[in-house]
């Protein structure tokens, strides 16, 4: 008897507690990244290239400083001369799978190269001459930066919108950064505009390094702006028109990207229970092992499992609010551990009660659930009064570039109807 009760036991909480369905996971945007960055002739890496033949290719899988050169015909004594040499300023065991490199050849067919180029990153790279007296210095590309707007309607998915009008993905990536606090991405609706500025960093025409947001307007529903302004005096960050941090208590929604597949209801049919019953919680579908992220800075009041919720965790914020977050298929915080805003405390699952991969996002206040987006939520510090002057002069000058870009835009489009 004792035995089936195990075996029952064991079958509710495979039921229960264990992701049996297929398993779409999450995947992180890949960065996108220029092949080829290299300047063309007649000079590359600081070298005059007159006389010289360039062969660029990439470093393989396992190899080594040695490993690179030695089949080119450099002897081995030349080899530990350049390693020593490089010590001070770059050490050959850093060379990594992957990276650019480049040997530079002289135009007489020899099969020795005159230089060994390893690019660092896409800014510094490390010369090494191959010839006597043999040589290693580090050089840099010219970084440029420069100021650019972009005013985008909204026709479908926002991220395809940004990236068709020319915005890179680390620009829409952001864009929800800066809006976290204040837009709620998943009510954006067709027609509304994102116009923005923004500094950008280019090595030989190609992004490097993130974009920064200098201002951005969003209209939709409503209008929401956001200035970058730092000082001595306050904190620095995004602040609205009138000088209020955008920054809030917390974030609109535990997931960066996702959808909304069941709100807050008093009254709603469950999908696994089959009757009808409160949903005092917000329900966010997103692939398995998406990121979940705490809305606010806190402390884990619970981690652990139900049979109804699945794995979830639970963080007191103050003695006002609490959050918790149900049906995750890994718990990543302890109880007792103190935890950020946005800091990632599980990943999406379907344990518990849950017929998908999702997080149900649960909301207190004073003790009492309520739908968080239908709430008025507290805000971080605003400007200092002594910094509203200099404030004010940058909002307005913004403000007149995003006129003209939105203006620009508008026109474009009308033209090309």
């Amino acid at each position: 008897m004792g035995g089936l009760v195990l075996v029952a036991a064991g079958a509710a909480y495979l039921y229960l507690g264990v992701d049996l369905s297929p398993h779409q996971e999450y995947r992180e945007e890949a960065a996108v990244s220029a092949q080829d960055t290299l300047p063309a002739p007649p000079s590359a890496y600081g070298i005059p290239l007159a006389g010289f033949c360039v062969d660029r290719d990439h470093v393989r899988s396992g190899s080594t400083f040695s490993a690179l050169l030695l089949p080119l015909g450099i002897s081995a004594a030349t080899i530990d001369s350049l390693v020593r040499l490089a010590a001070p300023i770059f050490d050959v065991n850093r060379i990594r799978a992957g990276h650019p490199l480049a040997f530079i050849f002289p135009e007489d067919s020899s099969d020795t190269p005159a230089y060994f180029v390893y690019e660092s990153d896409p800014v510094d790279h490390v010369v090494f001459d191959l010839r006597p007296p043999y040589s290693v210095r580090m050089e840099k590309r010219p970084v440029h930066t420069e100021e650019k707007s972009l005013s985008v309607e909204v026709t479908g998915a926002l991220w395809n919108d940004l990236v068709g009008a020319g915005a890179t993905p680390a620009l829409a990536a952001e864009l929800s950064k800066v809006f976290a606090w204040t837009v709620d991405f998943y009510r954006i609706q067709k027609g509304d505009r994102f116009t923005m500025i923004y500094r950008q960093k280019t090595v030989d025409g190609v992004p490097y390094e993130d974009p920064v947001l200098l201002s951005v307007r969003y209209e939709g529903s409503s209008t929401q702006e956001a200035f970058l302004f730092d000082s001595p005096d306050s904190k620095g960050g995004y602040y609205d028109a009138e000088g209020k941090s955008l920054r809030k208590a917390f974030l609109q929604a535990p997931l960066e990207y996702s959808r909304i597949s069941s709100g807050f209801s008093r009254r709603r049919f469950h999908p696994v229970q089959k009757r009808m019953k409160a949903h005092l919680g917000t329900d966010y579908a997103a692939p398995y092992g998406t990121p979940i992220r705490s809305t606010a800075d806190g402390v884990v009041e619970k981690a652990g499992y139900t049979g109804g919720n699945g794995n979830y965790v639970k963080i007191r914020h103050n003695r006002t609010y609490e959050t918790q977050y149900l049906h995750m298929r890994k718990i990543l915080v302890k109880r007792g551990q103190v935890v950020k805003q946005g800091q990632v405390i599980g990943e999406v699952g379907s344990t518990g009660l849950a017929t998908g991969p999702h997080v149900c996002y649960r909301f207190w206040k004073n003790g009492k659930q309520v739908d968080p987006r239908r709430e008025i939520l507290p805000s971080a510090d605003p400007l200092k009064p002594a910094d509203l002057p200099a404030f004010d002069q940058v909002r307005d000058e913004f403000l007149a570039r995003m006129d003209e870009a939105e203006s620009e835009a508008k026109t474009l489009s009308v033209a090309t109807f």
